[in-house]
């Protein structure tokens, strides 16, 4: 493996492309930021695996701590030679295709206690032609900031993937955010969605929430429908997201997603420094 050049990124784009269902992290995070970006947290640092026909497998390390892989076919000898290139980094999570962060987490030798966060989640996708939003959005204002920061503080509770402290930060980020809608009844917001990842066709959602008290009647479905069918105009045709349970999962069934992989969220309680392989 070699550590990628800006020279690399056109064919590390395209091998990613080819497996954009799970690949939208490390795609975003290469058309937003390049290649030898180490000042934005999302900034990533790229391995790839090749051969004599080119690219076969990409591994990602992020400024701000999370790893991500694109490695199909992930052998031992790889997972143990990431380990070692890991030697002394701050880890906070790692995602990717269910198996190779399997390996990958094997050859950190990580015990399971340091876990806030560690499971198969299914992945989903579908294409957004055809769909017309039965919703009204809006973008988050100041006005919103008590409730925003109320919903975070739950969703990231209920789907562990991240501290509680986070919500007041990610409500202010929200406020004016050209990723996060809510949607709206009578006025008043009754659900909220956002696009976590976005590379050339594809989008992937994330931070749908509907307060328990307002659940059972869809609207997790329809803004998530609505936002997307927003995005068509700007040449999205691809919608990719991942579950958190088995209630989502049903929901993103009935707005017409199918199940394409298994993808697992691995997120640490706490930093941890990277020692070596098992």
């Amino acid at each position: 493996m070699r550590e990628a050049v800006p020279a690399d990124a056109p064919a590390l784009a395209a091998y990613l492309e080819r497996h954009i269902e799970s690949s939208m992290f490390l795609l975003g995070n290469l058309k937003a930021h390049g290649i030898g970006n180490r000042d934005h947290p999302h900034g990533t640092t790229y391995l790839l695996r090749e051969t004599v026909d080119g690219i076969t497998g990409v591994f990602g390390r992020t400024n701000g701590g999370f790893l991500m892989c694109q490695m199909p076919g992930l052998s031992r000898a790889d997972g143990h030679h990431i380990a070692e290139v890991l030697r002394g980094y701050r880890l906070l999570g790692m995602t990717g295709v269910a198996d190779q962060v399997g390996g990958l987490l094997d050859a950190l030798a990580l015990p399971p206690d340091v876990f806030a966060r560690d499971r198969d989640e299914p992945l989903f996708r579908r294409d957004i032609a055809g769909l017309s939003a039965d919703a009204t959005l809006r973008i988050p204002a100041k006005r919103d900031l008590p409730l925003l920061s109320a919903w975070y503080a739950a969703y990231l509770t209920e789907t562990r993937s991240g501290p509680h402290e986070e919500a007041t930060d990610r409500a202010v980020a929200a406020v004016g955010s050209d990723s996060v809608r809510l949607m709206v009844e009578k006025g008043c917001p009754v659900a909220m969605s956002a696009i976590n990842a976005r590379a050339g066709h594809a989008v992937q959602i994330g931070g749908v929430y509907v307060p328990p008290e307002l659940r059972g009647a869809g609207r997790g479905g329809r803004v998530v429908v609505a936002q997307l069918a927003a995005l068509r105009g700007d040449g999205v045709t691809t919608a990719i997201l991942f579950a958190a349970s088995s209630p989502a999962a049903r929901a993103y069934e009935r707005i017409g997603f199918v199940r394409c992989g298994t993808y697992r969220v691995a997120l640490l309680k706490a930093p941890v420094t990277i020692g070596g392989p098992a």
